[in-house]
C-alpha cells in the first residue's frame, strides 16, 4: 500500500511540474532570425512575420512583442494568418489592440488563416458581424488585408509583389492532407510576378512545394504551431489538423531555389500545449546579391 501511495505521489508531482512548466512556457516566446540572398533585390530588406497569435499577449499591451519589433525596425510586417480564434471576440480585441501599435511601426500586410476564413464564411450572422467589425476596425488603422490579392510594396529602389492566399477551407480538413488541385493557385491568385521579388502569405505549409512552383520567391506560413510537441531527433509529433509528423512544421526550407519560412506561431488554441517548442516571432533578412 505504501509503495502504491509513493508511486501515486511521484506521478502527481510529475504532473504538477508539467502543468507549471506549460503555464510558464505559454507565456514566453523566442525570436528567430532567418537569412537568405536574392538577386531580385537592390538592397538588403527586413521583414517581421507574425502568425497564429490566437489572442495571446506577451506582457501588458504586448509590450514584450513590441519591444522586439522596435529593436529590429522592420520595413514591413507580414501576417501569415490566424491572429484570432474564430468566434472568440476577446481574441479579436487583443489582435486589434496589437495592430493599433504595430501599424505605427511599418506597413502591415495581413494574409488569412483558417480562422479568418471561417469568419468570412460563417452563416452565423452574429459571428459574421463581429468578424466584419474586426476587419473594419483593423483596416481603418491602415492594415492591408490580402484575400487572394496582390499589391506592390515600394521600398527604396525595390518594388516587391506581396500576395495573400485565402486558401479554401477544404484544404484544412482534419486528419488528412487534401491534394491541391492542379492550377489552383493560378486560378485564385493569377500569375506570380516573375520580374519582381514575389512574397506569398500562405497560412498552411502543407502545400509548400506548390507555392514554390507557383513562383513565390519567399513564402511565409504558420498553422502547424511547430507541431505542438517536438521529439528530440524526430521533430514535431502532430499538427493542429491532427496529422502526424507534418513535413513543414517550422523553420526555413529551400524548395526549387525558392525560400519557404514556417513560423511556429505565437499562440495556441484548443490544444494549449508546447513541449520543446516555444512560441516564435520570426524576423527575416533578405540580402541583396
Amino acid at each position: 500500500m505504501r509503495e502504491k501511495m509513493t508511486a501515486f505521489g511521484i506521478l502527481l508531482g510529475v504532473l504538477l511540474i508539467g502543468v507549471i512548466w506549460q503555464y510558464i512556457e505559454l507565456k514566453k516566446f523566442k525570436v528567430t532570425e532567418y537569412r537568405f540572398s536574392t538577386a531580385k533585390l537592390h538592397a538588403d530588406r527586413r521583414f517581421a512575420v507574425l502568425a497564429d497569435l490566437h489572442g495571446f499577449t506577451y506582457g501588458k499591451n504586448n509590450e514584450k512583442l513590441i519591444r522586439e519589433l522596435c529593436a529590429f525596425q522592420p520595413e514591413a510586417i507580414l501576417i501569415a494568418g490566424d491572429m484570432i480564434v474564430f468566434g472568440d471576440e476577446e481574441s479579436y480585441k487583443k489582435a486589434y489592440d496589437l495592430f493599433c501599435r504595430i501599424a505605427k511601426l511599418a506597413p502591415v500586410y495581413y494574409g488569412f488563416g483558417n480562422h479568418e476564413s471561417r469568419g468570412l464564411g460563417t452563416t452565423d450572422k452574429a459571428v459574421n458581424r463581429a468578424f466584419a467589425e474586426y476587419m473594419r476596425q483593423v483596416k481603418e488603422l491602415g492594415v492591408i488585408f490580402l484575400c487572394n490579392e496582390t499589391v506592390l510594396l515600394a521600398l527604396g529602389a525595390d518594388e516587391i509583389a506581396v500576395s495573400g492566399l485565402e486558401l479554401d477551407l477544404r484544404y484544412y480538413e482534419k486528419r488528412k492532407e487534401v491534394p491541391m488541385e492542379k492550377d489552383y493557385l493560378k486560378s485564385v491568385l493569377g500569375e506570380a510576378d516573375r520580374k519582381r521579388f514575389q512574397i506569398l502569405l500562405a497560412h498552411n505549409p502543407t502545400y509548400s512545394e506548390e507555392y514554390a512552383a507557383w513562383g513565390a520567391d519567399l513564402t511565409l506560413c504558420g498553422h502547424n504551431h511547430g507541431g505542438l510537441i517536438r521529439l528530440p531527433g524526430r521533430g514535431s509529433l502532430f499538427s493542429p489538423q491532427l496529422t502526424f509528423f507534418p513535413k513543414h512544421d517550422g523553420g526555413q526550407y529551400e524548395i526549387a531555389g525558392k525560400q519557404v519560412i514556417v513560423s511556429r506561431g505565437l499562440g495556441t488554441h484548443t490544444f494549449h500545449i508546447r513541449i520543446f517548442n516555444r512560441a516564435e516571432l520570426v524576423l527575416v533578412r533578405a540580402e541583396s546579391m
